[in-house]
């Protein structure tokens, strides 16, 4: 069962106890009960909670609550430690028998709810609690609003050249007649797009009502007060939240506000050609020894063919691909604090430093290295584009890549790739998991648009992120999902392939952004990291401290947090 659902079942049960009492027309409280829900509310939202405000959410006197929370704690269910920021506040967290307990009484739940409503194991064997299971299962096209949108003049939106905001820009005049007013839509390459959102951000009104951003640029782009915080008016609204993929949801939040909506989020997947490997009497690699294994079978340099391509030019590219490998040495690229199994994303600027000269920093090295000898020889200058561009037409069996860029094989009828693909989470390093970095783009209001523009910019955000334009936009060609309840439409899981896949990673809890945190310091930090470990691999700057080198080079950007 995912955090996602269980964080849905907490709410579910606070939201539901309350009418409950009322109506009986009795006071009545459960102490314990009311600190379970409070205490694991905070845990799955990776937030820590202390002793006072934890007994003050029993519902009843202080110093009765206090003496509940020692039971508890003699009980095994939940423990004490100072907290990281101020160490006279103690922080009370959940034992592991509490959160294996609670998360064993959660899927019991879970399966009655799913029986009551008709969603039987033949039926939904599998469906996530909080997703939109109970509308249509066959989603209709998107309706024109009642009323237009009360903008003066066009909706102006602010994109990137992603297959997603693509298939928006071919069904724009749709999106016209739906929302009732014309749509002027201005698409940019990546860093032509980071730079107008920089100089977007520096006017005194803003030219677009909304952007696209890269989720890594959120932490930047907050502290400069770039986006306008929108939870008020999510919540206002009564959007459904759970049924966005958490991973996807996760990635539009940042240092505990929601700073846009999910809207072309991607995984980055390794992809992999299932005949080349029945060939070899290979499986499909879950480890990173095993794709080096697969790479070594497969090169063959004088017949044009070789093990892998990945993102290697100097700068941003290799940069991304250290970083996200090293995620799958189960580390991040900083030092975020441990929460359970994954890291807190919301740790504490004051805290963060960078943390690549560890154990896993030097076995991602290793790793590249490897590769390195399995690759295309002009694999120094790839970059995004020409690493799929190799996969896509033979020259390599295997290659890194966002799933937002898998239709340039999967809709070209030339392309060797073509339904010969296998889709899978990163292989794994030796303390590793097999997980997928989460990335892609958010759709924001910038927080210069005039006052009057943003409603209406609210209200065309949410249509544009409604189920029945994220099936419009997949039908018409984008390879992203990040609803649930579109994931169940079977239109949908007939019209492409990796949007399967990438449903699969999110109900595992595979796909994270730690992986690649939203801090202020990661776009400068991937291009630094990128031209050192370039210059150390191809221009004859070999070092054997690369990785302190890297620390102390980065060690700048992280002064006076």
């Amino acid at each position: 069962m995912l955090d996602s659902e269980i964080l849905a079942m907490i709410k579910f049960l606070e939201n539901t106890r309350t009418p409950a009492t009322s109506s009986l027309g009795i006071e009545t409280s459960d102490p314990y009960w009311m600190m379970t829900l409070a205490l694991l509310g905070r845990y799955y939202q990776k937030q820590s909670i202390t002793i006072s405000s934890l007994a003050n959410s029993a519902g009843g006197a202080y110093t009765t609550a206090l003496r509940n929370i020692e039971k508890m704690e003699k009980a095994g269910l939940i423990k004490r430690r100072g907290s990281d920021y101020n160490k006279k506040h103690i922080i009370i967290e959940p034992e592991e028998r509490l959160i294996i307990n609670f998360r064993s009484y959660c899927l019991s739940l879970k399966t009655q709810v799913g029986s009551m409503f008709g969603l039987n194991q033949d039926d939904q064997p599998d469906f996530t609690f909080g997703g939109a299971y109970l509308a249509a299962k066959i989603i209709p096209r998107p309706r024109k609003l009642p009323h237009p949108i009360s903008l003066k003049g066009p909706l102006r939106l602010l994109l990137k050249d992603d297959p997603t905001f693509l298939s928006l820009v071919r069904i724009k005049e749709e999106v016209a007649r739906c929302l009732g007013v014309e749509v002027e839509i201005d698409v940019l390459k990546y860093d032509e797009l980071y730079a107008a959102l920089l100089e977007n951000a520096d006017k005194q009104s803003s030219n677009y009502d909304l952007v696209a951003v890269d989720m890594p640029w959120l932490g930047l782009l907050q502290s400069r007060s770039a986006i306008t915080p929108i939870g008020r008016l999510a919540e206002r609204s009564n959007l459904n939240t759970f049924d966005f993929y958490a991973a996807a949801w996760e990635g539009g939040n940042c240092n505990g506000e929601l700073m846009g909506i999910p809207y072309a989020p991607a995984a980055e997947l390794f992809l992999y050609r299932k005949d080349i490997f029945a060939d070899h009497g290979l499986i499909a690699p879950s480890t990173v020894q095993e794709v080096i294994d697969a790479a070594r079978l497969i090169n063959d340099p004088t017949n044009g063919r070789y093990g892998v391509s990945w993102n290697a030019a100097r700068g941003h590219a290799i940069g991304q691909t250290f970083i996200q490998v090293l995620g799958a040495f189960g580390q991040p690229p900083v030092s975020l604090r441990k929460f359970g199994e994954n890291y807190d994303l919301n740790t504490s600027s004051e805290l963060l430093r960078p943390k690549l000269d560890t154990e896993a920093g030097h076995a991602a090295l290793e790793f590249l290295r490897e590769l390195v000898r399995y690759s295309p020889p002009d694999i120094k200058d790839m970059d995004w584009y020409s690493r799929i561009e190799a996969y896509r037409s033979g020259r390599t069996a295997m290659t890194y890549e966002w799933s937002s860029q898998t239709v340039s094989f999967e809709e070209d009828t030339h392309s060797p790739s073509r339904g010969k693909t296998g889709y899978l989470p990163h292989p794994r390093g030796p303390k590793g998991k097999n997980i997928s970095p989460m990335g892609g783009y958010i759709m924001s209001v910038p927080s210069n648009l005039s006052k009057e523009r943003v409603e209406p910019a609210w209200c065309a955000l949410r249509w544009l992120a409604s189920p029945e334009m994220v099936k419009q936009l997949i039908l018409n060609g984008s390879p992203v999902n990040l609803r649930y309840s579109v994931a169940a439409d079977p239109e949908v899981s007939r019209a492409d392939a990796v949007v399967r896949h990438v449903d699969a990673l999110a109900r595992l809890d595979q796909l994270q952004h730690w992986c690649r945190p939203a801090i202020p310091q990661m776009n400068d930090m991937t291009r630094i990291v990128g031209e050192l470990l370039h210059d150390h691999l191809w221009d004859g700057h070999e070092s054997k401290n690369l990785l302190r080198e890297m620390e102390e080079n980065l060690a700048g950007l992280f002064e006076g947090d």
